[in-house]
């Protein structure tokens, strides 16, 4: 599915096959080493140690906020146009904002009304609350290496986008440093074990809401969607957009408005 933005292009694609390592030496490397080691221990493989797998499921991290919500959408509706016999695995982790999963059950919800069409159950995932470095990161590369070897899903997608123009003064810097635009991330990423795929990398949220607009969901999907990180009081416990964090000034920057 192509999107054209001025002067981007967008092209959400779903690939029919992935490289594999052989079964074989996925598990050795799983049973001999953990976590990054097991990464560390690829470069040892070669082309003939790999075959091809059919891809029967396809996964997203949603975390309830317009990108990832987004991208779900134009996966679902990419499935559905196109008939593909590919299931969509929705995920969510319980974060330091405890509302983000039932924000993504609702997108879940108005996907599958909108389109008539049916995800996979979301699962949802609830770190320790009082750890903020697992609950934050590790969560997410530890459920990745688990998902990936179970074969819960043969891609992983992300909506994640860059960060606004560096250059524009109207909205203060992210501290996020790795999503400037002139930092070039990889739209897709593949090592014998896991790949993934993200395809909003190049875009910023100004530029995402063009997708929003061209898909006539400015005023359905983005209302039911949440990017705020403010505390429980300024949020009324997460039930509002703070006004005041980074995230619902990017929000505002891109649409204007924060519902």
């Amino acid at each position: 599915m192509i999107f054209n933005l001025n002067d981007k292009t967008v092209n959400v694609t779903i690939p029919k096959t992935v490289p594999k390592l052989n079964n074989d030496i996925q598990d050795y490397l799983h049973d001999h080493f953990e976590g990054e080691e097991i990464y560390e221990k690829l470069k040892n493989y070669k082309k003939e140690d790999h075959y091809v797998k059919g891809v029967e499921t396809i996964g997203i991290w949603m975390s309830g906020g317009a990108d990832s919500s987004l991208l779900t959408y134009v996966l679902a509706k990419k499935i559905k146009d196109e008939n593909l016999n590919i299931d969509l695995q929705p995920l969510s982790v319980r974060r330091g904002r405890p509302n983000n999963p039932i924000y993504a059950g609702n997108v879940i919800d108005f996907i599958e009304d909108d389109l008539d069409f049916k995800m996979k159950d979301h699962i949802v995932y609830y770190p320790d609350k009082s750890d903020e470095f697992y609950r934050e990161i590790q969560i997410f590369k530890d459920m990745d290496n688990e998902n990936f070897k179970d074969d819960l899903f043969q891609v992983l997608y992300s909506g994640i986008t860059c960060n606004p123009p560096s250059d524009d003064k109207s909205i203060s810097k992210n501290k996020e440093r790795s999503r400037d635009e002139e930092t070039k991330r990889p739209l897709k990423t593949f090592n014998g074990i896991r790949y993934y795929m993200n395809p909003f990398f190049c875009i910023n949220k100004r530029e995402l809401r063009m997708i929003y607009d061209q898909l006539k969901l400015t005023d359905k999907l983005f209302p039911l969607t949440y990017s705020c990180e403010g505390t429980a009081e300024d949020t009324k416990t997460h039930t509002q957009h703070c006004e005041k964090c980074w995230w619902c000034q990017e929000r505002f920057w891109a649409f204007g408005k924060y519902i």
